[in-house]
């Protein structure tokens, strides 16, 4: 299949830099140690690739199996022993790193198929989940395409991340798309990740709305959020001390 990124170089050549950060909702620009190394060998231009067709079938999108996910296992679901919040870093500028704003821009120009292919993944698992893409993997046999894995909520439920499973908990499938894009750091222990919802085009919808009816009656009504750290129990105030008797009641008392 043919690359993709053309169109999305040419939006992000249209957009000013810091216009771009502000629609990004003006998150911190502080450099971190999980982005710094992507600052190097990210000017390649990505004009020269021709653009997939916005209304591309779902079938097209390339899954990576597995293979995005498995150099940040320890990362993304615990097995470093690390904290949740010292894994996952939601507030990064995607601006920071060239990639990962042009995968963002791509996704959005690309949404009408990505809607229709998170939809079929939703039906074909019958269970809530989010598309998962690592901005820092290619997968060999098709190195100007990204590769997309389907977490269902069970497996997001691993990571101990809270933004992560609420943002599944309770989207509706039959409308939206949950999409995460993730850029890990050089160790490969800890990600700087962003969220983008994709709505799922409405011709797509009534034509498996039998098919999405069935699969939203099957879906559980209790989606437990699982945390690695609890807040700190609510401390009960003391007992006030009691109050000394005056001396004539216990003078009457005797």
């Amino acid at each position: 299949m043919s690359g993709v990124w053309a169109r999305a170089g040419k939006i992000l050549k249209t957009i000013p830099r810091t216009t771009r950060t502000r629609m990004m909702n003006g998150v911190d620009d502080t450099p971190s140690k999980t982005l710094t190394y992507a600052y190097h060998g990210t000017a390649t231009s990505m004009e020269s690739a021709p653009a997939r067709n916005s209304t591309q079938d779902y079938a097209d999108f390339i899954e990576s199996k597995g293979a995005a996910l498995k150099p940040v296992a320890g990362a993304f679901f615990g097995h470093n022993s690390r904290m949740a919040k010292d894994r996952f870093h939601w507030m990064f500028s995607p601006d920071k790193d060239e990639r990962v704003a042009s995968l963002l821009s791509w996704i959005q120009s690309v949404s009408y198929g990505l809607g229709s292919f998170g939809l079929h993944k939703f039906l074909q698992t019958r269970e809530r989940g989010a598309l998962v893409v690592n901005a820092d993997y290619r997968p060999s046999k098709s190195p100007n395409e990204p590769a997309f894995d389907w977490l269902t909520y069970p497996e997001l439920q691993k990571t101990m991340d809270r933004t992560l499973q609420e943002s599944v908990a309770y989207y509706d499938p039959s409308v939206l798309v949950v999409v995460f894009v993730f850029l890990p750091s050089k160790s490969g222990n800890s990600l700087a990740i962003w969220r983008r919802k994709i709505a799922v085009p409405n011709n797509v919808r009534l034509a498996y709305q039998a098919q999405i009816t069935q699969a939203i009656a099957a879906l559980g009504r209790d989606y437990a959020v699982h945390v690695d750290e609890m807040p700190p129990p609510k401390t009960e105030p003391p007992n006030p001390p009691p109050k000394k008797r005056k001396w004539w009641k216990l003078w009457l008392s005797t």
